[in-house]
């Protein structure tokens, strides 16, 4: 029904905003990362999905096209909602995400509150062929996937973030390198930092 609210935004909340247009404020429900990139009395463009409930209309809003189009890969799931999905993107930025289903790392997704082990599963089974993890890797070398898979968490495991080790990986040129290899490039790369 709506594309997106073009408005000023007037209030911010924990999981949503209030966008003003023409004298009306549209609560809109929204992931941190919108919350983030939003500021108050500024205008913001906030792209949208409305989801119909039997007794209600919720609006669910994203700052980026991006963003939005990985909210409705994630709610045709079976099993997750609107409020599990903005959850996830609460949790990972969208190519963070992106990484995790592509590298079947339900490790991390199972981190996210309301996301459990099936659901995790399920989230990766239906939608690691829909996603396109663009990490420079060639189609269908499940070595190297395996490989970032394998690295990211041996980098958690030493206390990093999801979002650090899989950061650190992408930075590594030759990803065709043996395991300890590329971990210990992805160690040096974090050290950069």
């Amino acid at each position: 029904m709506f594309d997106y609210l073009n408005g000023i935004v007037t209030e911010k909340g924990e999981d949503y905003i209030i966008v003003e247009i023409g004298g009306i404020g549209y609560k809109i429900y929204v992931s941190a990362n919108t919350i983030s990139d939003v500021m108050i009395q500024n205008k913001s463009k906030i792209y949208t999905h409305l989801h119909v409930k039997e007794d209600e209309l919720i609006l669910y809003g994203f700052s980026n096209k991006a963003e939005l189009k990985l909210f409705k890969l994630l709610i045709s799931v079976k099993s997750v909602g609107p409020k599990a999905a903005l959850s996830l993107l609460s949790c990972f930025k969208p190519n963070d995400l992106l990484l995790a289903i592509g590298t079947k790392d339900t490790k991390s997704l199972k981190q996210v509150p309301g996301i459990g082990e099936k659901t995790a599963e399920r989230i990766i089974l239906e939608l690691r062929d829909k996603i396109n993890v663009d990490l420079d890797l060639p189609n269908g070398d499940n070595t190297t996937l395996n490989n970032m898979s394998e690295v990211i968490e041996a980098l958690m495991s030493l206390g990093y973030s999801y979002s650090e080790a899989a950061n650190a990986f992408s930075m590594i040129e030759d990803k065709e390198k043996s395991l300890n290899d590329l971990i210990k490039e992805a160690l040096k790369q974090l050290s950069r930092v």
